[in-house]
């Protein structure tokens, strides 16, 4: 929301300052450029490292869903192979 309006704010701005006189009114602002140029670079960092712990907390939550769906398979297979072992000592006629 706030890099959007940084974003929207900027250009207005650069609309503005297409008219000479718009221009030579905020000269006395110059200095304050610097931070709010600053303010969009915290803005950008803040997003990188944002748009990393979301990948790093995915590539964790798919690892640990991976492992689930890995012990249930093996899970499954036990089960599989018990119910071949059982219905194979069922039908094996004894002597």
């Amino acid at each position: 929301m706030v890099f959007g309006a940084f974003h929207i704010g900027a250009f207005i701005f650069t609309l503005l300052i297409q008219d000479f006189s718009f221009l030579t009114k905020i000269f006395s602002y110059i200095g304050l450029f610097k931070y709010i140029t600053f303010f969009g670079i915290v803005l950008i960092v803040a997003d990188v490292i944002w748009s990393w712990i979301v990948s790093r907390d995915g590539k964790k939550e798919k690892d640990a869903l991976t492992h689930e769906l890995n012990m249930l398979k093996a899970k499954l297979f036990d089960l599989q192979e018990t119910a071949k072992d059982s219905n194979a000592a069922k039908t094996t006629p004894k002597n």
